[in-house]
């Protein structure tokens, strides 16, 4: 029988990269277990949050992967330690959809963000009931007196991506807290934020350092139902942004395309300049990814694919360089 062909576009891109992403916490894990199976610490009692079916996307993103978590009202909180930062600017996204709100009212409450310790955080998120959808806000720490809400109302059951930041500055009382609600894509994965949709500057006492994120259950009234999903962590904007790996938003250093019988597999051999490798498929999403660090730098074989276009993405540091080729 003829073999069907499997046309690979290896582009590979070498430059340079300072990893700063501090957690990628996508939910893959099965349904109905609780966050403190998976790393996180549960901090009081209550209602479990718990992972559910399905996963939330924006557009623009890297497609979403794994499951996501549903909660609201009162119930347990969780946290998340992350690498301790005392210095700089932190940044978080995650994708959010508000699934009821019939009993949160209008003064409303946070459910996450930054923090330092068990009790003290920043950059606290805020939801509140609206007129007919309900109001996102941004809090410096977790003061009712220094919430500041972004006057359009969202729409229930639609998701929501929301970046924050915190940037500790020398001094006090002058730390800066942001917000972007819904970012344009377009500046996704770039070295350059777009204007923020909230900015807070002196909101309360200056918090530091940064060690961990957490998830909050108040009450009915505080805490809408919400289904939540893509958490990052990072110290640059473009860490907590990821754009699909295209031509387009890559710095492409080398193109080749083979044609490949589908039971066949790429070998890709990298010296110590390379970091990793990640293979997208042509929607952009991930389908596998290789630690060349872990891997010694031998000889990676990546398994088999299905039929179709793939970008091979090689990250690593000026000067790297690498051998592809096919094994039949």
């Amino acid at each position: 029988m003829k073999k069907t062909l499997l046309t690979l576009s290896l582009i590979i891109a070498i430059f340079t990269v300072n990893a700063q992403v501090l957690l990628y916490e996508s939910f893959d894990y099965p349904v109905n277990d609780t966050l403190t199976q998976h790393g996180w610490t549960g901090i009081n009692g209550g209602d479990s949050i718990v992972v559910v079916a399905g996963n939330l996307d924006y557009s623009g993103l890297v497609p979403s992967t794994g499951n996501k978590i549903a909660f609201g009202g009162y119930g347990r909180d969780y946290q998340y330690a992350i690498t301790s930062q005392a210095t700089g600017t932190v940044y978080m996204s995650f994708i959010m959809n508000v699934t009821n709100i019939d009993l949160l009212d209008a003064t409303g409450g946070y459910f996450t963000g930054l923090g330092a310790t068990n009790t003290n955080f920043c950059s606290s998120v805020w939801t509140k009931k609206g007129s007919t959808g309900y109001n996102i806000g941004l809090n410096a720490r977790t003061t009712v007196a220094y919430t500041t809400f972004d006057t359009q109302e969202m729409t229930v059951g639609t998701p929501v991506f929301v970046v924050v930041s915190y940037e500790m500055v020398a001094g006090t009382t002058n730390d800066i807290a942001k917000m972007w609600i819904n970012p344009v894509s377009t500046t996704f994965g770039t070295a350059t934020p777009p204007a923020a949709t909230i900015t807070i500057t002196n909101g309360g006492t200056d918090l530091t350092p940064i060690e961990r994120i957490f998830i909050r259950q108040d009450s009915n009234i505080e805490t809408p139902e919400l289904d939540m999903d893509e958490i990052r962590v990072g110290l640059t904007w473009a860490d907590v942004t990821p754009a699909p790996a295209n031509v387009s938003n890559i710095e492409m250093n080398k193109l080749s395309i083979y044609p490949v019988p589908a039971t066949s597999q790429v070998t890709i051999t990298a010296n110590d300049m390379i970091q990793s490798i990640q293979i997208f498929d042509i929607q952009g999403r991930l389908v596998q990814s290789v630690d060349m660090v872990n891997a010694n730098n031998a000889n990676v074989e990546i398994s088999t694919l299905a039929n179709g276009i793939y970008n091979v993405v090689a990250t690593g540091v000026n000067g790297g360089t690498f051998v592809s080729k096919l094994v039949k």
